[in-house]
């Protein structure tokens, strides 16, 4: 009786295993399950099973009993990623069309560098459709035109299964999504706007900074838009643009466009970041280096591709990629150190564009997750690199403006007293002359020697004479009206242009000027220094030329220090008597 009941028992513990081992069979598919009449949104890896091979292409029917036999497992992310040069994967979903006429629903696919694409229908146990296509295939061979690759499945009421097989030699990352074919148009027509903006946007950056260097010469600004051009080469090739406008016939250059592009980029970027952190001459050391990783990369991918080794060329691409996004990073770090211009806008650039590289390079890499935004992070972080890179060549443009204008300002300044030297007064004395004459207006020139100047540094020395030149000169500084000309003339003279001004007025003026210096007091130790100038002024009275008007006021000066010095002396009186100073 006993054994009866733990037979019974047993038979009931068995029936309720298998039951509930049925359920969880029909839980689990039917979590697999895609309503047809409303796909999930976003991608569909957790709705998959996936087989890859191990050498041998398997067929439909063989995928098919494999996975009835529970040898498929699922994606471990939404985005389904299997890494660079790996084996032939086979994706498996099951839809059931619970309406009562057939729908159809688009398949996508949307990355579009995956070398070869199957994918079949089955409905019944019977291949309703198969597509063959892929980017080692033309353009033309796909059944809807577009950048990545799509389908449009034809679902007849029940269940339908599609299976997809995909083997590439690039990173094998496999972002797939199931819509109505409305909301595809929809979602594809806000791609295609995004990348037109983001294209825009580069091309203009493009086409000023060639105009720069149209203008200007400066090899930053040629590099600059290089680098941005090389960033939207490779953006054509691995969004599918490049292939569906440019190249749509030729699958082998698609097939490596996309990796040499992206040593391209790596290498203007790190091309121009040398140039405009200077470090040919900052840092010759550290600019070889980077010379020398830039021709290593470009020989290498370049030897890949010609040897037809796509996985090699992929995994030389994407760690070349990665390096540069990080020797941009070391760069910004070492420009701000040293106080490079313009360093900080270019490390905040150097981090934008790096984060978007290597969020985008490590998503396709199968690294992190791969989404819309790790996917477009390389787009977001070049736009706020060329920004901020933009920002920073607009920076130094102005540095190099200011610093050619302080050149200029000091080839032109006395840097003793800060008064115009010789060359700058006569920049500026010309103009007024020849204002004057054509107006017939008054003009008076005064020309300004201190009085034993060569006994002063041979007695106290040259510091000391310096110290009587600088006050001189912050005398006549301050001393001059808007639109007179004051200057250094040479020496320990002076001159002084005064525009709508007569003899009498400069006189006047220059006798002031001649009190001013007379209070002037310089120490030489216990030693009070004092000092006096010679003042001679002349008025134009039919000179033909600037030269005639210096020279006159030079001869009145001369005339003043044969009379005593310290005192002033003016071409109004015929005998050229002093009109100021002490009495002869």
């Amino acid at each position: 009786m006993l054994d009866r009941i733990v037979r019974l028992l047993e038979g009931a513990l068995a029936a309720a295993l298998l039951t509930g081992l049925c359920l969880l069979s029909a839980s689990a598919d039917a979590a697999h399950a895609l309503n047809a009449e409303a796909p999930p949104d976003g991608p569909l890896g957790h709705y998959a099973d996936f087989l890859q091979e191990s050498g041998v292409r398997l067929t439909p029917d063989e995928v098919m009993t494999r996975l009835r036999r529970g040898e498929g497992a699922t994606p471990r992310r939404p985005v389904p990623d299997f890494g660079i040069g790996a084996r032939p994967v086979w994706l498996h979903w099951r839809i059931e069309n619970h309406a009562a006429q057939s729908l159809i629903r688009r398949l996508s696919m949307d990355t579009p560098w995956v070398d070869d694409l199957d994918v079949y229908v089955i409905q019944a146990g019977t291949v309703q459709a198969h597509w063959q296509t892929g980017d080692a295939r033309p353009q033309r061979q796909r059944p809807i035109a577009g950048l990545g690759f799509a389908f449009d499945l034809h679902l007849e009421p029940g269940r339908t299964d599609v299976l997809m097989r995909a083997a590439t030699a690039d990173p094998m990352v496999l972002p797939t999504s199931l819509q109505a074919i409305e909301t595809a148009g929809t979602a594809h027509r806000w791609t295609h706007y995004s990348h037109g903006f983001v294209y825009g946007y580069l091309l203009a950056l493009i086409a000023y900074n060639l105009l720069l260097y149209t203008g200007l010469r400066k090899r930053s600004h040629l590099l600059y838009a290089v680098y941005l051009a090389a960033f939207i080469l490779m953006n054509l090739g691995y969004t599918g643009h490049g292939y569906a406008w440019l190249w749509p016939d030729y699958p082998g250059v698609q097939r490596y466009v996309i990796l040499i592009s992206m040593v391209l980029f790596g290498v203007a970027g790190l091309q121009f970041a040398a140039r405009f952190l200077d470090l040919a001459r900052h840092a010759p050391a550290l600019r070889n280096a980077v010379h020398l990783l830039c021709v290593a990369a470009l020989l290498a991918v370049g030897a890949a591709a010609a040897a037809g080794q796509q996985a090699i060329t992929a995994w030389i691409a994407f760690g070349f990629v990665v390096m540069f996004a990080l020797v941009m990073l070391l760069l910004g770090v070492l420009a701000v150190r040293h106080g490079y211009t313009a360093a900080r806008y270019f490390l905040a650039a150097a981090v934008a564009g790096m984060s978007g590289t290597l969020a985008s390079s490590l998503a396709v890499w199968g690294f992190i997750p791969f989404n819309e935004w790790t996917y477009r992070a390389v787009e977001l972080g070049m736009l706020a690199d060329a920004t901020l890179l933009a920002l920073a060549i607009a920076h130094r443009f102005r540095q190099d403006q200011q610093e050619r204008i302080r050149a200029e300002h000091l080839a032109r300044t006395d840097p003793l007293t800060r008064l115009p030297n010789r060359r700058a007064f006569r920049e500026q004395a010309e103009a007024i002359w020849s204002t004057a004459l054509r107006r017939e207006r008054d003009i008076t020139l005064v020309m300004i020697d201190i009085d034993h100047f060569k006994q002063l540094n041979d007695r106290y020395g040259h510091q000391r004479g310096d110290e009587a030149l600088a006050a001189v000169g912050q005398i006549l500084l301050a001393a001059g009206r808007r639109g007179d000309v004051a200057a250094r003339w040479g020496g320990e003279e002076f001159v002084l242009l005064l525009p709508e001004t007569n003899e009498t007025q400069a006189a006047a003026l220059a006798e002031r000027l001649r009190q001013k210096i007379a209070l002037i007091r310089l120490r030489a130790g216990d030693t009070e220094i004092s000092l006096s100038a010679s003042f001679g002024v002349a008025q134009r009275r039919g000179e033909a030329s600037l030269d005639a008007l210096i020279d006159n006021a030079d001869r009145l000066l001369y005339r003043a220090k044969q009379l005593g010095r310290d005192r002033v002396v003016a071409n109004s009186s015929e005998a050229a008597q002093p009109l100021g100073g002490p009495t002869a």
